[in-house]
């Protein structure tokens, strides 16, 4: 990888009350995303509070690119 500065860890702990996607449940899973990157958690089968207590790790080469996450 070109220019790669260092590695950013993010911790992805849990949801708070996510809205209801589906029709009667919901099945949540969160994104990172940082220029081409991007980063998902495992899926939570029916659960509007997941818990994941995940690392998700992002190659830093452009200290100036926003980091969006989206559950």
């Amino acid at each position: 990888m070109d220019n790669l500065l260092g590695l950013l860890r993010i911790q992805v702990k849990r949801g708070i009350n996510l809205a209801v996607r589906d029709v009667c449940s919901s099945d949540p899973y969160a994104v990172v995303k940082m220029g081409k990157q991007k980063l998902k958690t495992h899926v939570i089968r029916k659960d509007v509070n997941p818990v994941w207590n995940e690392d998700l790790t992002l190659s830093i080469s452009d200290p100036n690119l926003p980091i969006k996450l989206v559950s």
